[in-house]
Parts: C-alpha cells; sequence; structure tokens
C-alpha cells in the first residue's frame, strides 16, 4: 500500500484527502501577529477576511521537517509506503524540509519528489500518483512515473499588482522588471518549476482571453482558482467551458498561503493532459 503525503497549496478538499488516502502537511500563514495552518482547500474558513484586512501584514511559513517527519512515521507505523509530492523547490522551501524529514527516518520506503509544480498543477499530479499507485506500481516505479508528470501538468496565472510577487522574492531577475502599469496584468506560466512572464494583458477581459489560450487544446483535465468568489473567475471558468465543452471544470480557491505570494486578487488555471 502506499500513501502520498504532499502540502496545503495543493487544493484537496477534506473528502478528497480520505477518499485517495492523502495526508496534507500544512503551511502556515500569519495576519496581525495571529498564527494559523493552512487547512484542507475547504476548510480555510475566513481566510479572505483576514488577507483583506492584514494588507501587507501578512506573511506565511513552509511545512516544516518535523511536520514531515511526523506523517511520515504515523504512515510508516500503518504498515504503508510513502511517496511525498510537493510543492515546487523554486517556490518554496517545503521540499526540503520533506527531504530533511526523509533522511532523518532513513528509510527506503519513503520517497520525495518534486512536483515542478503547485496549485491545481499540483493537485493533478497527485491524483495521476494515485491513479498510477492503485494500478499496483510499486513505490520505485511510482516514484519514476511522478518525475514525469511536470509535462503534463502546468498552471498559468495573473495578477492585480506586483506588490506580493515581489515582496515573495519567487521571480526571476529578467521577471523584477514586470509590473502592472496603464491598466496592463502580467501573465505568468510555471517552467521548470519557476515563474515566468508569458504576456501583458490589457485589462481585464484579455486577462481571462489569454489565460484561456495558455491552456493545450489536448487538455484533459482543468481547474479555475480565484480568491474567494470574484467575478472574474467565472468569467474564464465560461470561457473555458466553451473551448472544452466535454470537460467539467473544477473550482477551487487559491488559499491563504498562495494568496499572500501572489496578491488577493490572483486568478489562475491548471490543467492536465493525461
Amino acid at each position: 500500500m502506499i500513501a502520498i503525503v504532499t502540502d496545503s497549496t495543493a487544493p484537496i478538499t477534506q473528502k478528497e484527502a480520505k477518499l485517495y488516502g492523502i495526508c496534507v502537511v500544512p503551511h502556515s500563514y500569519m495576519t496581525n501577529g495571529i498564527a494559523y495552518l493552512e487547512n484542507y482547500t475547504d476548510k480555510n474558513e475566513s481566510y479572505t477576511k483576514r488577507l483583506l484586512a492584514a494588507g501587507t501584514n501578512a506573511a506565511t511559513g513552509q511545512s516544516t521537517a518535523a511536520a514531515f517527519a511526523t506523517a511520515f512515521r504515523q504512515l510508516l507505523a500503518q504498515g504503508y509506503d510513502v511517496l511525498c509530492l510537493v510543492i515546487s523547490s523554486r517556490l518554496s522551501g517545503a521540499w526540503t524540509s520533506a527531504v530533511t524529514a526523509a533522511r532523518e527516518i532513513g528509510s527506503s520506503k519513503i520517497a520525495v519528489v518534486d512536483s515542478h509544480a503547485t496549485a491545481g498543477a499540483l493537485y493533478y499530479q497527485i491524483i495521476r500518483a494515485r491513479e498510477l499507485a492503485d494500478s499496483g506500481l510499486s513505490l520505485n516505479e511510482l516514484t519514476d512515473q511522478c518525475k514525469q508528470l511536470d509535462k503534463v501538468t502546468n498552471v498559468a496565472f495573473s495578477v492585480e499588482e506586483m506588490g506580493a510577487l515581489r515582496r515573495s522574492r519567487r521571480l526571476g531577475l529578467m521577471n523584477q522588471s514586470v509590473n502592472t502599469i496603464l491598466n496592463r496584468r502580467p501573465v505568468f506560466l510555471l517552467e521548470d518549476g519557476g515563474i515566468v512572464c508569458k504576456n501583458l494583458a490589457h485589462g481585464r477581459g484579455e486577462r481571462v482571453r489569454m489565460l484561456a489560450a495558455l491552456v493545450p487544446k489536448d487538455a484533459k483535465r482543468i481547474m479555475v482558482q480565484g480568491f474567494g468568489n470574484a467575478p472574474i473567475e467565472g468569467s474564464l471558468s465560461r470561457m473555458l467551458q466553451r473551448q472544452f465543452p466535454q470537460i467539467e471544470i473544477l473550482h477551487r480557491e487559491l488559499g491563504p498561503v498562495l494568496s499572500i505570494h501572489i496578491g488577493a486578487q490572483a486568478l489562475a488555471v491548471s490543467w492536465c493532459l493525461d
């Protein structure tokens, strides 16, 4: 039996975690001096109000090595092999935390994989990992397969303003000059696990069209994520539904940690080709 461990930037519901045998190790966030743990995507009550009230006085903390070690030990004690699939190492230190925990335990029954992804792309990698594990693969075989999943999943997103991304220090040097001026909004894509700017959208309508255009025509699964229930999220969903009438578009929130890093008005779309 193989259990899957991930971090809380993957938008997994509590029901899905139980159904698919997924253990979610939380990141933390702080607003106005009060610390919280990020939860399942459907259990982060009141985070939008907290972040809006905090403004720039919000911060995050990565999933810790101690938290990963606790999860690993509990699953090993229950007889599981453990696959840990986490947010891109270029976006967070969670991968380092997980590797540190695995080395501390020193078991061949633990494998840690850098997803080179986050948000819905990480979600789809986890779902594919569960499907592959259920097909009878060994832990080593599953690990090899999961190292290729970043080739069939990705996430694109756009922001209203650049302040949060700059504070997060997740932009490459070439992207530091990107700005939101003259009503132009940057549209980003993950490449090799890092954030790159693909285009500048003039106005919200073009922002939606550019995000939709980045979704490959052979996508099999699509997820739209936003901050709360912003109307622009519905606009993107409707456009994608027209483009992909055969696909059920999933809707999830970005959650507190990603919202702090990329901004409260961010909009994202993720897909899986498999």
